[in-house]
């Protein structure tokens, strides 16, 4: 079993360090939201909206060459989410009756992708994502408000699965739209929350 495992872990390094390595970019506009929320004991929305919000994302990635078709791309990427809606009540932890009201997720992302290239630049794209929380802030337009997130009722680690598709010019310059689908909720409090992302990127690799 030992010389099984090493021999597969020694076949693998072999392939990535054979295989040919770029590196590179991207940013663009993230369209994000989290499913509603329902608390846990009957299951009763906490919210009256919830809807999409801008906002961005840039990073670093690097691309490895597996065949002619085939490419893995783990990236490094800030990521701001979040939603925009009208919570009814979260229970004790925060009350809030007022319209117009934002939340920002500041997400450290690293996704892993798995490109197919169809033809000279057009690919199909699908992976895992893992996400850190850094800062998790709510507003309201209208008046100043006490942070409502705290480690207390908001988990920090995140997990998603994406697709997609771009399409890479021979400059090396690529554009590609992706859509996020989160996992797990992202209060330690209630049910739902989980995170909804599409983003749209462009992107130089070298």
């Amino acid at each position: 079993m030992k010389k099984t495992v090493l021999s597969i872990v020694m076949a693998a390094v072999a392939t990535v360090a054979a295989a040919q390595v770029s590196f590179g970019f991207k940013a663009g506009v993230n369209v994000a939201k989290e499913s509603p929320m329902v608390t846990k004991a009957d299951g009763l929305p906490i919210a009256e909206s919830i809807s999409f919000k801008t906002g961005f994302h840039a990073g670093v990635l690097m691309n490895v060459k597996l065949t002619s078709m085939l490419e893995l791309e783990p990236s490094l990427m800030y990521s701001l989410q979040g939603y925009y809606g009208i919570i009814e009540s979260v229970g004790e932890e925060q009350i809030i009756h007022k319209p117009n009201y934002h939340v920002n997720s500041h997400y450290l992302n690293v996704p892993v992708a798995l490109k197919l290239f169809l033809n000279r630049g057009l690919y199909l794209e699908a992976g895992p994502q893992v996400g850190y929380l850094l800062k998790k802030k709510d507003k309201f337009d209208d008046f100043d408000n006490e942070n409502s997130f705290t480690s207390d009722n908001t988990k920090k680690l995140d997990f998603s699965l994406f697709g997609g598709l771009g399409y890479r010019f021979n400059e090396g310059i690529f554009i590609e739209a992706r859509y996020a689908h989160g996992l797990t909720g992202t209060s330690k409090l209630f049910r739902g929350g989980k995170n909804r992302n599409i983003q749209i990127s462009l992107g130089y690799s070298f």
